[in-house]
């Protein structure tokens, strides 16, 4: 179990307030100032709630009080539940400013898992300052709800397939959408997600304007 200086550390390294780690983790921002504060043990379920919500942004810790970045790790988001956990991962990553790609993207299979919650998402990535989010639709497709913070563009359709690719930050989303399933994959590696954007910016090259 993670100590409180842990805790402290590991949000220095993600550069979160006790406000970011209560919204990713579940426990209030006044009980994570007291287990830091070494006020409170805190409940085991509060300190399991913390550690997960920590080691999903891609950290693990270690003996002696130690806290790092994984050099490379696979999450894995299953279901309805999991799908808008990936998606607030998403927000969480880049809700400073970075830049998003995202190819085979057919709008309307995000909107089904999304469901209710479509908006709100919508809503939280446009307010994002210093954001670019750019996505490959096929050709012929018009749905583009996103265009007021996204940049959409046409590809052939032989050039489309049905695997999403979602970029964000050293993250590369494989998502998987069934008729009564969907999961999402994250790969946490720069070098591979470096190895992903390369062959997107190359396709975007040659995508057509909408």
């Amino acid at each position: 179990m993670i100590t409180r200086h842990q805790i402290a550390a590991a949000r220095a390294l993600l550069e979160w307030t006790q406000d970011d780690l209560a919204g990713a983790s579940g426990v209030s921002k006044d009980m994570i100032s007291k287990i830091e504060g070494g006020k409170s043990a805190g409940s085991l379920k509060s300190i399991q709630n913390i550690q997960g919500a920590l080691e999903k942004s891609g950290l693990e810790f270690s003996e002696n009080e130690g806290v790092s970045r994984r050099s490379g790790n696979v999450s894995i988001f299953k279901g309805r539940t999991g799908f808008l956990d990936f998606l607030i991962d998403v927000y969480e990553t880049v809700k400073n400013g970075g830049e998003i790609l995202v190819s085979n993207v057919n709008e309307a299979d995000f909107l089904k898992w999304e469901g209710d919650e479509a908006q709100a998402h919508m809503d939280r990535m446009a307010s994002i300052q210093n954001l670019r989010f750019r996505i490959l639709i096929e050709e012929g497709d018009d749905n583009v709800v996103a265009s007021n913070y996204a940049k959409y563009k046409q590809v052939p359709i032989e050039q489309f397939n049905d695997i999403p690719l979602y970029m964000y930050g050293d993250k590369t989303g494989i998502i998987v959408f069934e008729d009564d399933n969907v999961e999402v994959f994250v790969v946490s590696h720069p070098t591979i997600s470096a190895y992903f954007r390369s062959r997107f910016l190359e396709t975007w090259k040659t995508a057509k304007d909408i």
